[in-house]
Order: structure tokens, then C-alpha cells, then sequence
């Protein structure tokens, strides 16, 4: 008989393979509407909008929002980090934001982290807000395309429908 008989039970029925690591916070489109309409809220000042979609980021945008390449985002999080460091918070989303949104907000969490390791605490960054938008572009869209259309800068429907 073993001293930790739940610990040797989840070992032996590998129950606990399906634990996935925590998820990065979260915002809903309708969250972040109510920044980007709040005309006394500044994006790259008071928020910023990442969008890590490629082409399909010429198909319609959030307003405000910068287009940084999943692919891109490890070698710019430098200069993401050095102009935006005073932004409260940062949402980084792509299409549906269940793969490049998420995994680029954690690689540009992580490389604050570490900053944060060997800057003081009084860095602006330690109180950086990292989210992600929930349900990405196609969660945005779908819930203001109709509804409120100043929401989706440069939306080109023909792109839209063919995607």
C-alpha cells in the first residue's frame, strides 16, 4: 500500500493528461467595446489592441488596433515592451484566439517576466493587464458587424465571405 494512495491512482490511470495549462485571462468583445468607444480612452495609451492574424488582418480590423504577425511577436516584443510599456493593458487576439492570440500573449508575458526579474518593481510593466480577447476577430464581428459596424475598421465583406 502506497503512502499517497490519490497521487499513485492518477499516476497509474493517467486521468491527469488532460489538464492543460492555466489560460491566460480573458476579455469579452463586449469588455473591450467599451474601451475602444470610450472617446476619453487613447488606444496605445490607455489600452492596446494586438492583433496576430497575417493577411487576413487587411480583411477588417479592430479599431486602434496594431498588427504584429504571430510569427513576428517573439522578435518584436522588444519594441512592443519599450513603446507600450506604460499602457495598462494590452489584448493581444487572432482569429479565433485559440491558438496565435493566446500563444502570443504568453511568449509577451514571459518576456516581461523576465525583464521584471532584474528591472525594480516600480517598472510600469509589473502592472500590465495581458489578456486575450475572447472568441478572437470572428467573436468580434460576429457580435457588432450588424449591430454597430464602426467597430470593424476596413472590413472588406468579398475577403470576409471567401475566408
Amino acid at each position: 500500500m502506497t503512502r499517497f494512495p490519490l497521487i499513485s491512482s492518477l499516476l497509474t490511470s493517467r486521468s491527469f493528461l488532460h489538464l492543460k495549462p492555466p489560460m491566460e485571462a480573458r476579455i469579452s468583445a463586449v469588455e473591450l467595446a467599451k474601451l475602444v468607444r470610450d472617446k476619453k480612452k487613447k488606444p496605445g495609451v490607455d489600452y492596446l489592441i494586438v492583433d496576430v492574424r497575417d493577411e487576413d488582418y487587411k480583411v477588417g480590423h479592430i479599431p486602434g488596433a496594431v498588427n504584429i504577425p504571430s510569427h513576428d511577436v517573439y522578435l518584436r516584443a522588444g519594441e512592443l515592451i519599450g513603446k507600450y510599456k506604460h499602457v495598462p493593458q494590452i489584448v493581444f487576439h487572432c482569429a479565433l484566439s485559440q491558438q496565435r492570440g493566446p500563444k502570443s500573449a504568453r511568449i509577451y508575458k514571459e518576456i516581461v517576466q523576465e525583464r521584471l526579474k532584474i528591472s525594480p518593481s516600480s517598472d510600469p510593466l509589473a502592472n500590465q493587464s495581458i489578456q486575450v480577447l475572447d472568441k478572437g476577430f470572428v467573436g468580434w464581428a460576429d457580435t457588432f458587424l450588424h449591430t454597430e459596424p464602426n467597430l470593424i475598421e476596413d472590413f472588406d465583406r468579398e475577403s470576409w465571405d471567401a475566408l
